[in-house]
């Protein structure tokens, strides 16, 4: 940087030089109060991205206990369809063993065949309230799942946009400081 200095009797004019160091000092000190406020900006954006981070560690916990829960239900429809499955067979071979036996006994035979009928309709109305009860509890996990998905998405989204604003902040900030120091 040039400046015009006006020389005096001992060397440069001691006002000059005193109102040139000022000036520097006013310089320096603004842009060093220019970049402590961007630091402390990152320093907020990176405790925001922190504290974001955090809240989806917590949501990830969340989806694992939801998921463990969905499979012992899973698990307990599973065992349920088993024994509604039995308790159908089971109908079925007393509707059988009943037909067999209904020449000995018509009317006995025909309440037992109601009876079963009966039996057997319980087991299909149970078997199709079960399908729509894992039909309800598949959607509601899918949906859940898919929002937590969108949810992670737009926070991965903020925390690469925080990191890239970061590493543009860090590099105007090292050129600057690099500036100062030359």
């Amino acid at each position: 940087m040039a400046v015009g200095f006006k020389k005096s009797l001992f060397g440069f004019n001691c006002s000059d030089v005193m109102e040139y160091i000022e000036r520097s000092q006013k310089t320096f000190t603004s842009k060093e109060n220019e970049l402590t406020e961007q630091i402390k900006k990152l320093s907020d954006e990176l405790e925001l991205s922190n504290e974001n981070y955090l809240k989806l560690n917590a949501e990830k916990n969340e989806i694992a206990e939801k998921l463990a829960d969905f499979s012992e239900k899973y698990e307990e429809i599973e065992r349920l369809s088993e024994n509604i499955g039995k308790l159908y067979l089971v109908a079925q071979a007393n509707a059988r063993a009943i037909m067999e036996n209904s020449e000995k006994s018509a009317a006995k035979a025909m309440e037992e065949v109601n009876k079963n009928l009966s039996l057997i309709n319980d087991t299909h109305e149970s078997l199709d309230e079960l399908k729509k009860n894992i039909i309800k509890t598949s959607d509601d996990f899918v949906a859940e799942v898919d929002g937590l998905i969108a949810s992670l998405n737009n926070t991965k989204a903020e925390v690469e946009a925080n990191a890239a604003l970061e590493k543009q902040a860090k590099e105007q900030f090292e050129e600057v400081y690099g500036s100062l120091v030359k």
